[in-house]
């Protein structure tokens, strides 16, 4: 097990800030995820852990070793890339054991040896009796799962996956993801994924890092990004919430009133920040309103008419109307609405989040 931690790390191809001045630490044995939008940096910091790139500014520290400059074969990662990178003309075994054999003099290994790890990392994965087919024989699930045989066989300080489950189907997605997860569990292995999918990092990891335009925006567990977001950009790119622009009213222990822009509606909630601003966002998670009226005394009530409506199986969606502002709320599968109707909701005020509306 290796912690890795990363200092002030930036780099730069001509005018564009790929990273700018990141900082965050995996600690070992960790399942860590890097998330965020197409091009915001996070391969790239990937690829500086890795060794591939390296930093304009800042240092990477395996333990507490300066690995900034080291060259990637030395760091001893083993990364794992979106299209898996196998070798088309090599049978499955042959592509598990090619890094140990082009390694065999300094590991000081026998062919004895890499033919009982290369069977013991095939036997981890599920791929026992598939030593002889091609890639091209294989399935894309099996195919990534060479991909990670071939990674875990040379014993790496830590694994580094680069959205290795995006060119799957959506039900193997599924699949492969709890397998990966027990799997890096089993091993207790520092782990380093990077992914733009929301639920991908969230099912998956321990910790994850937010990335947005090449900046940290923040790092938490998937629940403390999830309900206690920091800034906009987390509250609006994890999962899906109702954001509204207000101004603070009133102040209490533990707690801020808030009045919603263009609307008479005034709710509570709570804050990360010490010294809230009078200009805030006031964000709502749609699967925290409750139908009906009761709860806690500090609970606001409201009103609402059904404007848009949508079964997607376990949940319906729906929109309503109160006054001038528009609430996405999630109802039972099995409530029968209709457009007009109008829903009586509880806002509880322990999870509705005020952040500075910047």
């Amino acid at each position: 097990m290796t912690k890795i931690r990363l200092e002030n790390i930036s780099k730069y191809y001509g005018n564009v800030v790929a990273v700018d001045d990141v900082s965050f630490e995996v600690r070992k044995g960790e399942f860590f995820a890097i998330l965020g939008p197409s091009g915001c940096g996070k391969t790239t910091t990937l690829r500086i852990i890795a060794g591939f790139e390296v930093p304009d500014i800042g240092r990477v520290y395996f333990d507490d070793e300066d690995v900034t400059f080291v060259k990637p074969y030395k760091r001893n990662t083993a990364m794992v890339f979106q299209n898996y990178a196998l070798w088309p003309h090599m049978t499955v075994y042959e592509n598990v054991a090619y890094g140990l054999k082009l390694r065999k003099k300094e590991l000081n290994l026998t062919d004895a040896d890499i033919d009982r790890m290369v069977k013991e990392a095939l036997e981890l994965v599920r791929l026992s009796g598939l030593e002889n087919r091609y890639p091209l024989q294989l399935s894309g699930g099996q195919q990534q799962r060479v991909a990670l045989a071939r990674a875990l066989v040379v014993r790496p300080r830590a694994l580094l996956l680069d959205e290795p489950l995006s060119n799957l189907d959506a039900k193997l997605r599924i699949e492969m993801r709890e397998e990966l997860k027990k799997l890096q569990r089993s091993l207790n292995l520092t782990t380093i994924y990077v992914t733009h999918d929301q639920l991908e990092a969230m099912s998956l990891s321990d910790r994850i890092a937010v990335l947005n335009k090449g900046r940290l925006m923040q790092v938490g567990t998937p629940q403390e990004l999830y309900f206690r977001p920091k800034n906009l950009f987390v509250a609006d790119f994890l999962g899906r919430s109702n954001i509204y622009s207000g101004e603070v009213v009133a102040k209490g222990e533990g707690y801020v009133e808030v009045k919603l822009e263009d609307s008479d509606l005034i709710v509570r909630g709570v804050t990360p920040f010490e010294n809230i601003p009078k200009k805030v966002a006031v964000i709502i998670r749609p699967e925290i309103i409750r139908l009906g009226e009761g709860g806690d005394d500090m609970d606001v009530s409201v009103r609402g008419v059904v404007d848009f409506a949508m079964f997607i199986g376990d949940k319906v969606e729906a929109r309503l109307k109160i006054g001038k502002i528009s609430m996405l709320i999630y109802l039972p599968n099995t409530y029968n609405i209709r457009l007009g109707d109008e829903v009586k909701l509880t806002l509880p005020w322990r999870n509705i989040v005020v952040i500075p509306s910047d």
